[in-house]
Formats: structure tokens, C-alpha cells, sequence
């Protein structure tokens, strides 16, 4: 079985522990750079060539990875449905605000209307 060229899990375990508050711009570039090389090999080396525990790590990885893409994914759809929901609301809002417009004008003509023919009287 073949770790070669492998992120170490303690290493993983350590850095995922560690807030990102506390690591320097080293840390963290050297953290992102050692993860995409980790996942690239982790998609090239069959599961019956990996550790125990390696293949364990990208199991919950792939799964961090799943939920993750997923979570971003349905928060897309709720901003979408909100949005939808805002453009509706406002055209009820117009249609509202159209309809009192035209009670308003109605009156305003009949209120007219009915003082002309009380004047002609």
C-alpha cells in the first residue's frame, strides 16, 4: 500500500485544528497548495492501494466536499425562490397601487361631476 506523495491525516488533523486567524500567509498558502495536490493524487490512487486511514480521510473529505457543494447549491435556490417572491410582492404592490389610483380618480370624477350638476341646478 502506497501513501507516496500523500498529505500525513495528523498533518490535516493539525492544520484543520489551528485557526485560520493564527496562520501566517505562509501557512495558508502552503495549507491550500498541499490540499489540491492531497485531492489530485487521492482521485489517482485506487482505494485498494491506500491506507486504512488515508482512505478513511478521503472518504470524509470527498463527503465535506459533497455537503459543501450541496449547501452552496440549495443556498442558490433560496436566493433564487426569495427573489422570486420579492418580484412578486412587488407587482402585487403595482397592481395595488394602480387599482387605488383608479378608485381615487373615479371619486375625484364622480365627486366633479355630481358639483357640475348641482351647479346647473
Amino acid at each position: 500500500m502506497s501513501d507516496l506523495g500523500r498529505k500525513n491525516v495528523s498533518d490535516k488533523v493539525t492544520e484543520a485544528v489551528k485557526p485560520d486567524s493564527e496562520k501566517s500567509t505562509l501557512e495558508k498558502a502552503k495549507e491550500s497548495a498541499t490540499d489540491g495536490l492531497d485531492k489530485f493524487a487521492a482521485k489517482g490512487t485506487p482505494d485498494n492501494q491506500k491506507s486504512f486511514a488515508q482512505s478513511v480521510s478521503d472518504n470524509v473529505q470527498q463527503g465535506h466536499d459533497d455537503a459543501k457543494k450541496a449547501a452552496n447549491n440549495e443556498q442558490a435556490t433560496l436566493a433564487e425562490t426569495a427573489s422570486e417572491y420579492v418580484d412578486a410582492a412587488k407587482e402585487q404592490i403595482a397592481n395595488a397601487a394602480q387599482y387605488v389610483s383608479g378608485v381615487v380618480t373615479g371619486a375625484t370624477e364622480g365627486a366633479k361631476d355630481a358639483s357640475n350638476d348641482l351647479n346647473k341646478k
